[in-house]
């Protein structure tokens, strides 16, 4: 699957992995469209590539975030790459006595609704296209062995992994492959301050592109390459090993 001179949707394009993937595909695709709640950063973005279209909306807010797909759907009807990679990360424990309670919807909102909805809705389009297409979901191996804090984020993930899964059962028929991305602890601002031997957000991007071009269903990146072995050889250490991770 050829990432040339295609028209692609990147979700929380302004930080992190997504920033990269954008700086990586800018250059060589027609067009990159990106949703991220920053205007400011948005602004910056749109003045450092002339391909770079940018729309503001938080994925939380559910309303916006439906109409806001439904513009793009409509203004760029030749996107065929979908990469939902906006997420948060709360590293509150339920045992925490000031455990916030909103955080949870949050999370939730981001990680998991929002990106159902955003392959919903630009499922028909992405159909209509009859040429090679993709639903690309940047995961977490989180998803498949949860550590103790932040339980709401890995439940997400887990979801995330599973729908994934399905979906591309349903569309096994169509042009479209559903994509999702196995990573390790990277380098970002959201685990800023966590632990150690982090990857770049630099190389997490240039193994999710490769990985795309070569049309995996599953793409490990960094040490999670490891994961698929050691789940079966070796689960219970890993399980052990991820709980305090």
């Amino acid at each position: 699957m050829e990432l040339h001179q295609r028209s692609i949707l990147i979700t929380g394009g302004t930080s992190g992995i997504g920033l990269e993937l954008v700086r990586q595909l800018a250059p060589c695709n027609r067009e990159i469209i990106v949703l991220a709640r920053d205007q400011q950063k948005l602004d910056e973005l749109q003045k450092s590539y002339p391909n770079v279209i940018t729309y503001a909306c938080a994925l939380d807010q559910q309303g916006r975030l439906i109409a806001q797909l439904l513009k793009i759907r409509a203004m760029h009807t030749a996107i065929s790459i979908v990469i939902n990679n906006a997420a948060v990360q709360f590293p509150e424990r339920y045992t925490d006595e000031n455990f916030n309670f909103d955080s949870i919807a949050i999370e939730v909102a981001t990680n998991l609704t929002a990106p159902l909805q955003i392959c919903s809705i630009m499922l028909k389009p992405l159909i209509e296209h009859e040429k090679p297409a993709a639903f690309v979901n940047i995961n977490s191996g989180l998803a498949l062995f949860p550590k103790t804090s932040s339980a709401v984020y890995c439940a997400t993930k887990a979801g995330l992994h599973n729908f994934s899964i399905s979906l591309g059962y349903q569309l096994e028929k169509t042009p479209i492959k559903v994509i999702d991305v196995i990573l390790p602890l990277v380098d970002t601002p959201m685990t800023k301050g966590r632990g150690s031997g982090k990857i770049t957000a630099e190389q997490a991007a240039q193994e999710i592109i490769k990985g795309i071009e070569k049309g995996k269903a599953e793409i490990y990146v960094g040490k999670a390459k490891w994961l698929p072995l050691l789940m079966r050889i070796a689960p219970g250490l890993m399980k052990k090993i991820m709980k305090n991770a």
